[in-house]
């Protein structure tokens, strides 16, 4: 396998990588978009109804159903508080429930965090290997046949590098964005477990 084959595989695997990148892009959007609505109607009903009475059964009986990571927090915290825990104890569950439900919150993420590392190494290869295939040429003699021979390897060598800048730019964009979510996902779940914290205090 020559150099240029071997540069050609690399720009190959940079093209999966983008569409693998896109399709984690496009999921994460919609999960975190759905779980964030979700997150602003527990937040909402808990501020509207945090003094009624039979608080606990309602909030069960309405975000037992629902998939959000706020609201299964929501309803272990509950759980916990209906088993009539001390202050301190109860403190402990609710982390030990914040702990649990986060991964699913930063689930994936750590690929498009190895996009963001790999893509440039990638495109330095195919830097690389592509310089070599022009310097190849060069000494081969076969410049005078083919004088695009230079040339060619040398575009494509910038042309990975380029690509694998790009494809990191982009997945370093979506990184800090969904990183922003996360944030705002979790500022959500501690809202909750506070408010039927402060329930139990009261």
């Amino acid at each position: 396998m020559s150099f240029l084959q071997i540069h050609d595989l690399v720009l190959y695997m940079m093209v999966v990588i983008v569409f693998f990148a896109l399709f984690i892009v496009i999921e994460r959007a919609m999960f975190f978009f759905m779980i964030l609505n979700e997150g602003k109607k527990v937040e909402s009903y808990l501020h509207d109804h945090i003094k009624d009475p039979s608080l606990y059964n309602e909030l069960l009986s309405v975000f037992s159903k629902f998939k959000s990571p706020q609201a299964k927090a929501l309803c272990d915290v509950v759980r916990v508080a209906q088993l009539n825990p001390s202050h301190e104890k109860m403190e402990y569950m609710i982390q030990s429930i914040y702990v649990a439900k986060k991964p699913e919150v930063t689930a994936r993420l750590w690929i498009l965090d190895t996009i963001i590392t790999l893509s440039p190494l990638l495109g330095l290869l195919g830097t690389i290997l592509g310089i070599i295939d022009a310097f190849t040429s060069l000494s081969s003699g076969n410049v005078a046949a083919d004088p695009t021979s230079v040339s060619r390897g040398i575009g494509t060598a910038l042309y990975a590098t380029g690509f694998g800048i790009f494809i990191a730019l982009f997945a370093l964009l979506f990184f800090n964005y969904f990183n922003n979510k996360v944030e705002a996902i979790v500022n959500q779940m501690k809202f909750i477990s506070l408010s039927i914290l402060g329930v139990e205090k009261i």
